[in-house]
């Protein structure tokens, strides 16, 4: 029984971690001006998409994205599909090249990319924000995906790991 909990409660814990992260470390944090934006629970589920039951990574990226969408913005729906966009993406995309740590990191930015810009997109049209393209790309995008990067290193070989062993262990069963 917890061992089918356990990734829930996983996600769960990414999903408060960064509303916790942007606490303790708001924009103009040490003099910085840049816009760190975690995106935690984006990368847990990317990295599912990639080593764990697609369609599983799939029903749990859309359910922590209506989750998502209801607790953080003001468009509802947008975090609901990009979510499970972006997990489908990795995992197709990770059927094609050999899953390690280098292809991880490539697939995991270029989602993450995809996600933000997609975003921004829809906050100009929608919310008719005045933040241009390249100030965009300097304040906001390139902060996020390093942050968001340094969690993929860190946290890949404990996840995938352990994404991999439960994925033999429910095969095995």
């Amino acid at each position: 029984m917890m061992k089918k909990l356990f990734l829930p409660l996983l996600l769960a814990f990414c999903f408060y971690s960064g509303s916790v992260f942007v606490y303790f470390l708001p924009p103009g944090s040490f003099g910085i001006d840049k816009v760190l934006t975690p995106h935690f629970l984006l990368v847990m589920l990317i990295l599912m998409g990639i080593f764990y039951f697609r369609n599983r990574s799939l029903i749990y990226a859309a359910i922590f994205g209506l989750i998502f969408d209801i607790y953080f913005t003001e468009i509802i729906g947008i975090y609901f599909t990009l979510f499970p966009i972006a997990v489908y993406l990795s995992a197709k995309t990770s059927k094609f090249l050999q899953a390690n740590i280098l292809t991880t990191l490539v697939i995991s930015t270029i989602c993450l990319t995809l996600v933000e810009i997609i975003v921004y997109i829809f906050n100009v049209l929608i919310m008719q924000i005045n933040l241009q393209p390249e100030d965009y790309v300097l304040v906001r995008l390139w902060p996020t995906l390093v942050l968001n990067l340094i969690f993929l290193l860190i946290i890949y070989y404990p996840f995938s790991r352990m994404l991999q062993k439960s994925v033999k262990e429910e095969l095995n069963e």
